[in-house]
């Protein structure tokens, strides 16, 4: 009776297709971007292993011979390595004394003669050095420093400190005689020097010497020869002959 009506059903797949085809559109710049990130990583990661070929197959690289020169250049010898471990710094020839505490240096005046380790030196001096034994000996050569007075002149001071670094050695320090001996210099450095005389058994011959090391400072070294005779007094001068300033 009535004119058969024209389906109103969607077409097989109507609706999902152009919802397929929308959702394709839209997805398309983004797999566009994310091909346009993977070439490029790829591209570096081929660049860098280039690269890294590269070096290994050039001169310097790990195949060419010249890293193990190069290598051995930089290592030190068996001897420098020996060096480093014994102290590093060049030692002192045998025979001198340095003191860098006080900022002074000399010489051993013979084979007679000993420097005792730091843990054997009176707190009153920075090094210590003996003729004969080193519980009794017949004469000694330490170093040290004091402090100076303000306007005090050279002359004052260096007897004032030789009666008072004597004191730690000689036990009758009023027995001698101490006098000046004069101005000097001790690598530029201003001086004085103080002669020691005990005459008697105490002690028999002794030298003091007092050099400045800055405006405050002073640096002493002081020789006694107490049983050593004539060859310990002479040793004692050859070194005062010797002193200097590191």
């Amino acid at each position: 009776m009535y004119p058969d009506e024209p389906d109103r059903h969607e077409p097989r797949g109507g609706a999902n297709e152009r919802s397929s085809r929308r959702t394709g559109g839209e997805d398309e710049p983004a797999r566009k971007v994310t091909l346009a990130v993977a070439l490029a990583v790829t591209f570096v990661f081929l660049l860098v292993t280039a690269a890294g070929l590269g070096w290994f197959l050039s001169d310097g690289g790990p195949f060419s011979g010249g890293g193990t020169a190069a290598s051995d250049e930089g290592s030190p010898s068996d001897d420098e390595a020996d060096g480093d471990a014994s102290g590093g710094d060049s030692p002192s020839p045998e025979g001198t004394v340095e003191d860098p505490r006080s900022g002074l240096t000399y010489q051993l005046p013979g084979e007679d003669w000993q420097r005792l380790g730091d843990d054997e030196v009176p707190p009153e001096y920075y090094s210590y050095a003996v003729y004969g034994s080193a519980d009794d000996p017949d004469a000694i050569i330490v170093t040290g420093s004091e402090q100076l007075h303000a306007a005090e002149p050279m002359s004052v001071a260096g007897v004032r400190l030789a009666v008072e670094s004597l004191g730690g050695l000689v036990t009758d320090v009023a027995s001698l005689e101490v006098e000046p001996s004069g101005e000097t210099d001790v690598g530029g450095s201003p001086a004085f020097g103080v002669a020691v005389d005990g005459g008697g058994d105490e002690a028999s011959y002794g030298r003091f010497l007092l050099v400045r090391t800055g405006d405050r400072n002073g640096a002493f070294m002081l020789g006694i020869n107490t049983a050593g005779g004539d060859d310990a007094s002479a040793a004692i001068d050859e070194a005062f002959a010797s002193v200097g300033v590191l």
